[in-house]
C-alpha cells in the first residue's frame, strides 16, 4: 500500500474517537490483547512507559521523550489525538514516522489481518505503534493513555514506569460523575511493584492513588520541585509537566540505570516543537492554538492569556465535542473574551451549534456562529486587528482544522 492507500485501511475500522457511546460494552482488553498475540509480542522487546491523566499527558510525554532522546536514546512516542495527520500519533527520534515506513507498517497489519475489521482504529494505531517500535530498535517508549485506564488498549502493555499526570473531571459520560470514580478509572493502569510518578492531586484523588499503590506495592514519587524550571513552551502549566517528566527520568536513571544526565534535562524541557498547545502563530493578527478541552484546562488557558497578552484584544474561536462540560468552559472563557465566534468540528462527534449558543447565550457580548472551522477563521481575521489575538481552543479536532487552514 503506498500512503493513502494506507489512511484508507486504516480509516475502515470503527473509529471510537469520532462517536459519542457513553457506556459502550465495546472497551474491552481482549482485542488488544489477541492483536499483540497475532504479531508475536512485539511489546515485549521494547522498554514502555505509561502515561495517564487528565491534564498534560501529552506535554509531558514530549518533554519524557525528548529528555531521553537528549541523552542519546533511540526513543519513541505514542500519544493521542493527532491535529492534521495520524503520523503525528507516532514519533521515533523526535519527529513523526515517514508516510513510507507509517504505510509499511500498515501493510504488514493488513496482510496478516487478512480482511478482519473487528478492531478499533485506536486499537490498530496502538499495534503499529509497538511494531515500528520494535523494528526501529526503539530503546524507550513512551505511551500516552488514550481515555480513562483501565480499559484503555494502552493498558496490556508492559510499563515499566507509570505517571500520572493531574487528574480532573473529564469524559464523565463514560468514567464516571465523581473525582474519585474517575480517579479509579485512571490509576487502574498502576502497574504492580513498578514505580509510579505522580503529579499534586485533588486530595480524593491522592485517596485513591495512594489506596491502590499500597495494595499493588508500587513505590510512588513525587514531581520534581519546578519553580526554578526554565521551559520554552509557553503556558505556566508546562512547568509542572516539565518537572514530572524529569522526575520520571530521574527513576529511569536510579531504577534502570537510563543515561539521564543534567544537560540532556534542560535540553530536554526547553524543546517546544509541540504543536496545539498554547502554539502561537505570529503574524497581524496572531493566532494562539490551545487544545484545552475540559474545564481544567480551560481555567489554565485564561489564566496564561490575561498573564501572556494583558493588552491585546482578543477573539475567541470555540467548539468542543459532545462529551464536555461546555457549560462550564464558556463562563471561564467568557471572562477573558468579548467576542466569541462559536463553531463545530468536522466530526461526528463536535456539539451541535444549537447547543453551544444554548450554553453561551448572554455570556459575551459578541456571539457569532458559524457552520465550519474555515467560515470561524475567516470571520476571526476579518474582524481582528494587526495587533489583536485570536485564540481558538475547546477541542483537539478543531485546533488541528484551524491549523491546517492558518496557514492559507
Amino acid at each position: 500500500m503506498n500512503y493513502s492507500s494506507s489512511l484508507r485501511y486504516l480509516n475502515s475500522f470503527l473509529n471510537l474517537e469520532q462517536v459519542y457511546r457513553p457506556h459502550s460494552r465495546i472497551w474491552n482488553l481482549k482485542r488488544m490483547r489477541e492483536l499483540l498475540e497475532i504479531f508475536g509480542r512485539p511489546e515485549r522487546h521494547v522498554f514502555t512507559l505509561l502515561i495517564g491523566g487528565t491534564k498534560g499527558k501529552g506535554s509531558t510525554g514530549y518533554f519524557l521523550s525528548e529528555i531521553l532522546r537528549q541523552s542519546g536514546l533511540r526513543v519513541g512516542f505514542y500519544h493521542s489525538p493527532h491535529l492534521e495527520t495520524p503520523r503525528e500519533r507516532i514519533w521515533i527520534g523526535g519527529r513523526p514516522v515517514p508516510e513510507k515506513e507509517f504505510a509499511k507498517g500498515l501493510s504488514a497489519i493488513q496482510r496478516k489481518l487478512r480482511g478482519r475489521k473487528d478492531f478499533t482504529y485506536f486499537e490498530i494505531m496502538t499495534l503499529l505503534a509497538s511494531l515500528l517500535f520494535k523494528d526501529k530498535r526503539v530503546e524507550a517508549a513512551v505511551y500516552e493513555v488514550g481515555m480513562g485506564g483501565r480499559l484503555d488498549a494502552t493498558h496490556v502493555l508492559p510499563a515499566k514506569l507509570v505517571i500520572l499526570t493531574p487528574i480532573h473531571y473529564d469524559h464523565e459520560a463514560y468514567l464516571g460523575n465523581t473525582l474519585a470514580e474517575i480517579a479509579r478509572e485512571k490509576t487502574a493502569i498502576l502497574i504492580p511493584h513498578r514505580d509510579a510518578v505522580v503529579a499534586p492531586q485533588e486530595p480524593e484523588v491522592l485517596r485513591e492513588i495512594r489506596k491502590v499503590a499500597r495494595k499493588r506495592r508500587c513505590p510512588l514519587w513525587p514531581p520534581l520541585h519546578k519553580k526554578r524550571l526554565r521551559i520554552r513552551l509557553l503556558g505556566d502549566f508546562q512547568k509542572l509537566n516539565a518537572a514530572v517528566a524529569i522526575r520520571a527520568a530521574q527513576v529511569l536513571r536510579e531504577r534502570y540505570q537510563f543515561p539521564v544526565n543534567q544537560k540532556a534535562v534542560l535540553r530536554g524541557v526547553t524543546s517546544n516543537h509541540w504543536p496545539g498547545r498554547m502554539e502561537l502563530v505570529k503574524g497581524r493578527p496572531s493566532l494562539l492554538l490551545d487544545g484545552a478541552h475540559n474545564p481544567k484546562s480551560i481555567e489554565a488557558l485564561s489564566r496564561n492569556l490575561k498573564k501572556l497578552f494583558p493588552k491585546k484584544r482578543k477573539i475567541l474561536i470555540f467548539g468542543t465535542s459532545r462529551d464536555k462540560r461546555s457549560d462550564r468552559m464558556i463562563p471561564l472563557l467568557a471572562k477573558v473574551f468579548q467576542t466569541c465566534i462559536l463553531t463545530q468540528s468536522d466530526t461526528p462527534r463536535a456539539k451541535e451549534l444549537v447547543a453551544l449558543l444554548r450554553e453561551a447565550s448572554g455570556e459575551f457580548p459578541a456571539l457569532i456562529p458559524t457552520p465550519s472551522s474555515q467560515e470561524a477563521l475567516r470571520l476571526a481575521r476579518e474582524l481582528a486587528g494587526g495587533d489583536d489575538l485570536i485564540v481558538a481552543t475547546g477541542s483537539f479536532y478543531l485546533i488541528g482544522e484551524v491549523r491546517s487552514k492558518c496557514r492559507n
